[in-house]
């Protein structure tokens, strides 16, 4: 993974940054699984990701992408006159 601008050493110590501070305890929320539970997040604004699930039981999964006028990361990167 690259920053745009950045030299490779660079860019990566800052990414790690970034992660070690998005990955504190409390910016991260674990879901405990009980039958029938609805969880919903943002692809666009948010990391996530699977752990290991009991097989034998039946996972539900449905996509939906919102349609925006201008996609989330254009709006930062656009430059100010």
């Amino acid at each position: 993974m690259m920053i745009h601008g950045m030299e490779i050493p660079e860019g990566r110590i800052l990414l790690k940054e970034l992660m070690d501070h998005a990955t504190r305890p409390e910016f991260v929320y674990t879901h405990r699984w009980t039958e029938g539970d609805p969880v919903l997040w943002d692809n666009r604004r948010t990391m996530h990701r699977a752990r290991e699930y009991d097989p034998r039981k039946i996972r539900e999964l449905h996509r939906t992408t919102v349609m925006e006028p201008t996609p989330p990361m254009a709006a930062l990167t656009r430059k100010v006159a």
